[in-house]
């Protein structure tokens, strides 16, 4: 066990954090996008103008959806919600529709705030209202709503993926997020009005801790567009411009903005704080040449899952160079209490491994509307006071006699693909509902970090016949870092001794995913070109006309085919080059029409 004995006791809401900042600093910047800043004044007149409107919906208890772009409408929609007393639902509006459609109405909620330009992204419940946050309001706004929000009360609802084939609402209150913050504040070495990019997505459960750990110290929120933060190149150059102190990121995203550094030469200056979590933490070269090059910079491994938010952490010491391969996930937090247990629910001693189990005011209320999930992961806590839970996690771990707790992965179909929870029975779900398949078994392929995805194999049967577009059938369900690959058709399944599926003989299968040509380029261009697609992509038969993006490709895949085509090519590309050429022959015609000389990172002619 490691973490309190007794749980300290938690009050009030997270807003409370904020309009304390509103008080003490309300000329200080809270917000920034696109060349403009909010004080915090500013942002908290916005935030009540909003709860205004929502007051006269009486949706104080209730959920609200916010569907938003990354611009001063996140922030001014989350506070806005939490003013009007209510819970808000994030939707990624890069999400399918029909995943967005099945959020709104499972999570019950009446209200959905949005912008014009996303009003018609996805079909609106019946019943279910429409607020535009940017369009002038309709009648007369509501009263001041107080802000009465308590630790108990409900303060967001994010859907994580689920084993069962749907997503489930991880429904979180004000405590827990409270204890979160507080223990933040204290134990970052930024100290108050710290600059803090907001990088996470707003489906993902980092976003928050970015935004309230941000304006709880009195710092900035540096916001970024969606397509500079899918782009490592550009983003390392948004984080240095900027003057970003901190950052939260999953590993992948890390290791991609450590390989463009190393790659440019470029170090951000003003960062202080690099934080990862979401997905373990391996340290690789580049990410030891990053932080050996920033001697102020300091890399924290943080720990917890969407039922708890962060529990654990472990502040790596100042030499890179002596980090180990493999990091634990640290001590608990102030509050947390991290208990590793056998299969009978029992304690069991330092150094024995078993499932992590967590306790303390951390744990959320439960899955929202599921009380069968709910009652078999959140369960009474043995340790605690009468009516306290810990949250069963299904992660594997160990502890050390001083506390330190050490992640050994899952024992089930849960992994994590570049930051985010995948139960691999969702997608083998969504495969199954495609025409043809008689079977599906998803599994992982490649090394943590960008070569991590998912494969699809599946058995057709004696009648069925695979879709050739399943790839393009599943974005139209799926989230893009759910979709596989490559769906694979097989004649059988490999299968263990007791008849099941053998996953692990699937995973070890090699994969080779085919193009449509010869792998052959018509010129010295294109053929350079062929090999890097076949090498990133762990393609074969690679023509002129094949797409990186419908090869598997995705964003952090790019960003490693850039760093390859500068260092092999002498080319400066980025992700919007990819995306404007994204086959092969397009490419190799863009490379072609660089001037000899351009260095400018719009690229350059083959050496």
């Amino acid at each position: 066990m490691t973490g309190p004995a007794v749980a300290p006791t938690v009050s009030g809401s997270v807003l409370d954090r904020f309009a304390e900042r509103c008080r003490t600093a309300p000329g200080r910047p809270a917000v920034e996008y696109a060349g403009r800043q909010l004080t915090y004044a500013e942002l908290d007149a916005a935030a009540e103008r909003v709860a205004r409107r929502l007051t006269v919906d009486d949706v104080a208890g209730s959920v609200v959806a916010l569907c938003v772009d990354r611009s001063f409408n996140l922030p001014v929609g989350v506070l806005g919600i939490l003013r009007a007393g209510a819970a808000y639902l994030p939707l990624d509006p890069g999400y399918p529709p029909p995943r967005l459609d099945f959020m709104l109405r499972d999570s019950g909620a009446g209200l959905l705030i949005t912008q014009r330009d996303l009003a018609d992204r996805f079909p609106v419940p019946e019943g279910t209202r429409v607020l535009l946050l940017d369009a002038a309001p309709s009648g007369e706004p509501g009263p001041a709503p107080a802000a009465t929000a308590g630790a108990e009360d409900l303060a967001y609802v994010m859907y994580t993926s689920g084993s069962t084939g749907t997503p489930k609402g991880v429904a979180m209150g004000h405590g827990p997020l409270v204890n979160l913050i507080d223990w933040q504040c204290a134990a970052s070495d930024c100290g108050e009005g710290a600059r803090t990019l907001q990088f996470s997505a707003f489906s993902f459960d980092a976003s928050f801790q970015e935004m309230f750990s941000t304006w709880a110290a009195g710092g900035c929120l540096v916001l970024v567009d969606e397509d500079v933060r899918r782009d490592p190149h550009r983003l390392l150059a948004h984080i240095d411009d900027h003057h970003v102190e901190r950052v939260f990121m999953p590993f992948v995203a890390l290791q991609a903005l450590a390989n463009a550094a190393v790659n440019q030469g470029r170090y951000p200056r003003a960062l202080r704080e690099v934080i990862t979590a979401g997905e373990q933490l391996f340290v690789t070269p580049a990410l030891r040449r990053f932080f050996g090059a920033l001697p102020e910079a300091r890399l924290e491994n943080q720990y917890g899952p969407s039922e708890t938010h962060i529990v654990t952490a472990l502040r790596l010491g100042p030499d890179p160079g002596q980090w180990p391969g493999l990091p634990s996930i640290g001590r608990a937090i102030d509050g947390a209490r991290i208990d590793v247990v056998g299969e009978d629910g029992g304690s069991l001693p330092a150094g024995e491994s078993g499932e992590i189990a967590i306790a303390g005011p951390v744990v959320a209320h439960g899955y929202l509307g599921r009380p069968g999930p709910t009652a078999e992961r959140f369960v009474p806590d043995p340790l605690g006071p009468p009516g306290s839970r810990r949250y069963l996690t299904g992660d594997h771990g160990r502890t050390e006699p001083d506390g330190l707790v050490h992640f050994l992965g899952r024992g089930d179909g849960q992994v994590k693909i570049r930051g985010h929870r995948v139960e691999l029975g969702e997608v083998e779900a969504a495969v199954k509902a495609l025409p043809g398949p008689a079977d599906a078994a998803v599994v992982v392929h490649g090394e943590p970090g960008a070569g991590r995805r998912l494969v699809a194999y599946v058995l057709t049967g004696a009648a069925g016949e695979l879709p050739a577009d399943a790839r393009a059938r599943l974005t139209e369900t799926l989230p893009e870092y759910m979709v596989p690959v490559a769906v694979i058709a097989m004649d059988a399944f490999p299968t263990t001794p007791s008849g099941k599926t053998d996953r692990a003989a699937l995973a070890a299968l090699p994969l080779r995913i085919s193009g449509t040509g010869t792998g052959e380029g018509h010129d010295s261009v294109e053929q350079a070109v062929t090999g890097l697609w076949e090498s990133v992509l762990g393609a074969e038969h690679v023509g002129p006309d094949d797409n990186f993006f419908q090869l598997g490709g995705t964003s952090l895949l790019a960003a490693v085919l850039t760093t390859r085509l500068h260092e092999e090519l002498g080319v400066r590309a980025d992700l919007e080059t990819l995306i404007q050429q994204p086959t092969v022959a397009a490419l190799a015609d863009w490379i072609r029409r660089r001037p000899a000389t351009d260095t400018s990172g719009s690229g350059a002619t083959p050496r």
